[in-house]
């Protein structure tokens, strides 16, 4: 870690109380992702639905150096970059997609049951980290959930009738690509989504380390049900749950040979 970067950034931790308060630390990529279209509707189904949700709870949110990157390391705290705070969290759609994958983080967290939706509190334990332990199928939905807001804000952008050619290829691309990832995350085999997970972020130490563990475990530490059931646990409603399904069924899902891994 970049010591030097650490300290310049600093630590701070704000509290988002319930109500959507113009001083939240999360306020601005909540309404943001409740942001309404032309016809007074959600732009992003699923964005608006992690804003309502978020608008009755307590938060609390550390800004520090992470490199760009969310931590959700336990309950009911979730830490972002330094440069998040305030407007740098709306600065892209992904910065936004980024906010709803950590909160969904949060909502994973309180589930009561610690083998497949750990807390993250202290629980020792000779494989799996102490603190902060998670599962690359928590991954999967998280991503089911940021993913598709990206792609909601994304495609907003795009339909500017004011845009280059390049320009319009470009967000064409990304989308693209987006539903190519959502429809591998959200097919039937739950194993090659968390691959999919492994492989897009192949520097990431956490995932890595899930993965030599889980690979070794009959189910992965996936369970069963599927992602839809365990949206709809988490709170989402089946419409959310739907635009992610359509916005996924867009795309074809991609196979993940397990035999290219160097983990």
């Amino acid at each position: 870690m970049d010591v030097r970067t650490l300290l310049k950034k600093g630590l701070s931790i704000q509290v988002q109380h319930p109500g959507l308060l113009p001083d939240g630390p999360l306020t601005p990529a909540l309404k943001a992702m409740s942001g309404l279209g032309e016809q007074g509707r959600p732009v992003s189904p699923v964005g608006d639905e992690v804003a309502s949700l978020y608008a009755r709870r307590t938060t609390h949110v550390a800004f520090m150096h992470t490199a760009g990157s969310g931590i959700t390391p336990w309950r009911r705290l979730i830490i972002l970059d330094a440069e998040y705070r305030g407007a740098g969290q709306t600065l892209s759609p992904e910065r936004i997609g980024l906010v709803a994958h950590e909160l969904t983080h949060l909502l994973q967290r309180d589930i009561a049951q610690r083998y497949y939706w750990p807390s993250g509190g202290l629980r020792p334990s000779l494989s799996r980290r102490w603190v902060g332990d998670s599962t690359n199928y928590m991954e999967v939905i998280a991503y089911l959930v940021g993913w598709t807001v990206e792609h909601d804000l994304i495609a907003v952008r795009a339909a500017n009738p004011g845009l280059s050619q390049d320009t319009q290829e470009d967000y064409q691309r990304n989308l693209a690509a987006i539903r190519q990832r959502l429809a591998t995350l959200a097919a039937a085999d739950a194993h090659n989504a968390t691959r999919l997970v492994v492989k897009t972020y192949s520097d990431n130490a956490v995932y890595r380390k899930n993965y030599r563990l889980e690979n070794r475990l009959p189910d992965g530490r996936i369970p069963s049900g599927g992602w839809t059931s365990w949206l709809r646990q988490m709170g989402f409603s089946r419409k959310c749950v739907d635009h992610i399904f359509n916005t996924a069924a867009q795309s074809k899902a991609v196979f993940i040979d397990p035999t290219t891994f160097s983990i």
